[in-house]
């Protein structure tokens, strides 16, 4: 027969004096901030290993380190590369001084190679185009004269081998920035590389070809180039390298595709592991505002690969900071040390003598502190992941039955007390999202966004802090309001960490099912309380033991993640001021921070239910959120810092010209228009700049002109239109001029017309194609066949041709062919054509205004300062 309720109550009781007194009691609220301040000490020491890199080798180790990477060689290279200045495609710098001295360098390092290796070196010049099939602006990228320098080593006996592995990184920097980092840092690393291999005694059993790109930045054509090169038919696979930062460690975010056999090599030959495939998705996903060649070697050229960046405190990326004093001789070493490896490795590969065969799908990979590498098909990531939730579901379930003994209560009364603390943990933790976005989306109406830029403190308070409030209050007000008496308080609290493992399962199942091999972080968590649980259910959840093995638990999930969570903010946060300014940055630090929240502390928030005075705890978390709420309307929240920290300012001296169908000029004018970056441009520079007060947004010049009448660099700029500004300036003094030469047309029959030009100016060119209404552009010469058209203008489509030049500086001679409704007769307009020059080189002078304009911008922003050419034909 049952036992009465009360008689129940009383063995429970007497249970659990006999078990320890203190079982199903209150602990003191003291917990909290010891766990607390153990997180906190936890995260900085994963910060310190982080942030920690090898010892730098100098000359005077090479005889004790044969065969080693040594940093001062490439620091030295690196000196003379950026001794110049920026180093922009088509100018001096890039085509002529940094060419010989890459030149120059190499035909050095093959005087004092090995025997047993031979080379080739050779300057690429090459011409081409592609597409890049942007939704809203596709672009036709299209140049001529584009200059790759390229060397091979090869056994020096025996044939030509037929596999090569290429390494690639590019030379050319953008407009002034020295370029120290991007792509400098990636440039000597491999001189230094190449010379290692060079001295190596023995030949490797493939060809190693090295690309040194020469143009990059403006649209990957250097890459393009090489896949059109006689070497390219060889190359297996590939290592690019890149930089989108200043220092600190490279990591790898790209692999393959369907060729995980290179993460196994990454494992075993990488000494210091920085990667993860959430990286690889967030990239693919667009998240992250910026392409490299990687996106060329595998989608046009249609090879496998792996993209090395280094991304951490991107704040100097682009600007006029990025400068030999900020690459410290360890960031060379260790990227060196790594890719050395890398690079011997795959150059006695057998695989690359059949790719084929290895093409066996995508993996699931991440480094655990820097420490190892952790790889794994994702078929096997699949099966990890499935197994981990049924164990997980069993182990919550198995418990109940050792907690409805513990309790002296029937199994079903547990399980109903679980759904009801799932319910409450789901809710608490959507409440904490919703909070959170709540909070991104006030701070960026009431003028606050970015005051996380610099401080990056503030996050925790501002966005963490909301999603933490939530996920302490929701148990400690089921434990405060809905009183269970025959159930003990630990009991109720061990059943919230299950209902938080059930829903990490429940999201793992989710994402895996989406085939998102991200799903491996929450893997993470899922095995290691798994593994906790199992300990605890063979000590039968005994009172405040299993608190004990709950925390130990949890030191390496949240070690992992602290890791984590600093490659996200230290790769994120830069970028949020580089991007769409009518974009809520906040809302993506919020979501961030929101992840790290989750995975972090939801395993330990339901435990301040169990404490005496738990609002003591969630007072001390309200006040830092007040906290820094404060700070961030202070000016410790402005978000920029000279130097360290600077706000983006692209603006361009226009000169425009538009004529009509009969050549006659109807208008002509010039401006100042400033292309916003971040959501204060340029909130922070209307009152500091005397010639702001004439500035106006674009207003109906939109609907006036062609794509705003405006010299795009980038046919996506145009997005940005609504929130760009402008005033009027004198005409700026241009050389060499655009010059547009229309050699005629040709009826090809009834309904086609041809045009002919002849165009030429400054190394950075651009073209707006645009038919009007009714009329269609049939065929061109920039590409077989014709792309789809932008963001339609007045019913017209717009075709985008972005022009470069390298060392070839001949005139331009492009054709478009129209088709027109039958009938219509040669003499009508049909065509309006803009072209657009972009007087982007250092070695381009200013106007005295256009000078001053820039100086007066405050010390915190970087300005990208230069003229530019638009002239408006209609044909």
């Amino acid at each position: 027969m049952f036992k009465s309720y009360r008689e129940r109550l009383r063995l429970k009781s007497d249970r659990a004096a006999e078990q320890d007194e203190s079982y199903g009691q209150t602990i003191s609220v003291l917990w909290s901030f010891a766990i607390t301040a153990a997180v906190i000490g936890l995260y900085f020491l994963v910060y310190l290993n982080w942030s920690s890199l090898p010892t730098a080798l100098t000359t005077s180790d090479q005889a004790g380190n044969p065969g080693r990477f040594i940093a001062q060689v490439a620091k030295e290279n690196l000196v003379t590369l950026t001794s110049n200045g920026p180093r922009v495609g088509g100018g001096q710098t890039n085509e002529v001084f940094t060419v010989n001295f890459l030149r120059s360098t190499i035909e050095r390092i093959i005087a004092e190679a090995n025997p047993a290796h031979k080379f080739e070196l050779e300057v690429q010049q090459q011409r081409g185009s592609m597409l890049f099939d942007y939704i809203s602006y596709p672009m036709t990228s299209a140049y001529q004269g584009v200059q790759n320098v390229l060397v091979k080593i090869s056994p020096a006996s025996g044939p030509e081998p037929q596999h090569y592995l290429m390494l690639s990184s590019h030379f050319d920097s953008v407009a002034q920035s020295p370029g120290a980092g991007d792509d400098g840092t990636m440039t000597v690393v491999m001189l230094e590389i190449l010379r290692q291999l060079s001295l190596d005694s023995t030949a490797y059993q493939h060809g190693v070809v090295f690309v040194f790109n020469g143009f990059e930045e403006n649209g990957l054509q250097g890459a393009h180039a090489f896949v059109q090169h006689p070497w390219w038919d060889r190359v297996r696979t590939f290592i690019n390298m890149d930089v989108a930062a200043n220092g600190g460690r490279e990591i790898m975010f790209q692999a393959g595709p369907y060729y995980s056999f290179l993460m196994e090599y990454y494992r075993d030959y990488v000494k210091h592991p920085f990667c993860t495939a959430l990286a690889e998705e967030l990239f693919q996903a667009d998240l992250v505002p910026s392409e490299t060649d990687y996106f060329v070697y595998t989608k046009v050229g249609g090879r496998p690969g792996m993209d090395f960046a280094h991304s951490t405190w991107g704040y100097l990326y682009h600007t006029q900071y990025d400068a030999i004093d900020t690459i410290p001789m360890e960031t060379l070493q260790h990227t060196g040390d790594n890719i050395l490896g890398l690079t011997r490795a795959l150059a006695n590969a057998p695989e690359l003598e059949n790719m084929k065969e290895h093409s066996y799908g995508k993996a699931v990979f991440f480094d655990f502190l820097n420490w190892f590498l952790v790889y794994y098909p994702d078929w096997a990531g699949i099966a990890i992941n499935t197994i981990m939730a049924m164990l997980g579901i069993g182990l919550i379930f198995g418990s109940f039955d050792i907690m409805a003994s513990n309790n002296d209560v029937t199994y079903g009364r547990i399980v109903a007390q679980f759904f009801i603390n799932f319910g409450v943990q789901l809710l608490s933790i959507a409440v904490g999202i919703g909070f959170s976005i709540l909070m991104a989306v006030i701070m960026n109406a009431a003028g606050g966004a970015m005051s996380w830029f610099t401080e990056v403190w503030l996050i925790s308070g501002l966005y963490m802090c909301p999603f933490i409030i939530c996920t302490v209050l929701g148990p400690v007000l089921l434990i405060m309001f809905y009183k269970v008496e025959d159930v003990l308080l630990q009991t109720r609290i061990m059943l919230f960490l299950m209902a938080q493992q059930m829903i990490f399962i429940v999201i793992m199942i989710v994402m895996t099912g989406m085939e998102i091999r991200s799903a491996y972080i929450f893997a993470i968590v899922v095995i290691f309380f798994n593994a906790s649980t199992i300990v605890n259910m063979i000590i039968r959840f005994k009172q405040f033991h299993w608190i004990y093995v709950h925390l130990i638990g949890q030191i390496i999930p949240i070690a992992y993640f602290s890791s984590f969570s600093l490659t996200v903010f230290s790769t994120f946060i830069p970028m949020q001021n580089r991007g769409n300014a009518e974009s809520n940055p906040d809302m993506l630090i919020a979501l961030f921070a929101v992840v790290i929240g989750l995975m972090i502390t939801t395993f330990l928030t339901p435990l301040v239910a169990m404490m005496r005075k738990p609002f003591v705890y969630f007072g001390f978390v309200v006040a830092f959120w007040a906290i820094s709420i404060i700070v961030s309307a202070t000016s410790v929240g402005f978000p920029y810092r000279a130097e360290t920290s600077p706000q983006r300012y692209y603006v361009f001296h226009l000169d425009r010209n538009f004529y009509e169908f009969d050549g006659r000029l109807r208008k002509s004018d010039s401006h100042f228009y400033i292309h916003p970056q971040d959501v204060f441009s340029p909130a922070t520079i209307m009152d500091t700049v005397p010639e702001m007060a004439r500035a106006t947004q674009l207003g109906d010049e939109c609907d006036r002109e062609l794509y705003c009448g405006i010299p795009f660099y980038q046919s996506g700029y145009h997005a940005r239109r609504n929130v760009a500004w402008w005033l009027p300036a004198e005409k700026p003094d241009l050389k060499p001029k655009v010059t547009l030469e229309f050699v005629g047309k040709t009826a090809i029959d009834a309904d086609l017309t041809r045009y002919e030009f002849v165009t030429q100016g400054p190394s950075h060119m651009s073209f707006y194609v645009s038919p009007l209404e009714g009329f269609y552009l049939h065929e061109w010469s920039f590409s077989s066949e014709v792309p789809r058209s932008g963001v339609r203008w007045k019913g017209q489509n717009v075709h985008f041709v972005n022009f470069v030049h390298g060392i070839d500086y001949s005139p331009l001679h492009f054709w478009v062919v129209i088709l027109h409704p039958g009938g219509k007769p040669l003499t009508e307009p049909s065509l309006i054509l803009n072209v657009v020059g972009q007087y982007m080189n250092n070695e381009e002078p200013r106007t005295a205004e256009f000078q001053q304009f820039v100086d007066h911008f405050p010390d915190y922003a970087h300005v990208v300062a230069y003229p530019s050419y638009l002239e408006s034909r209609v044909f």
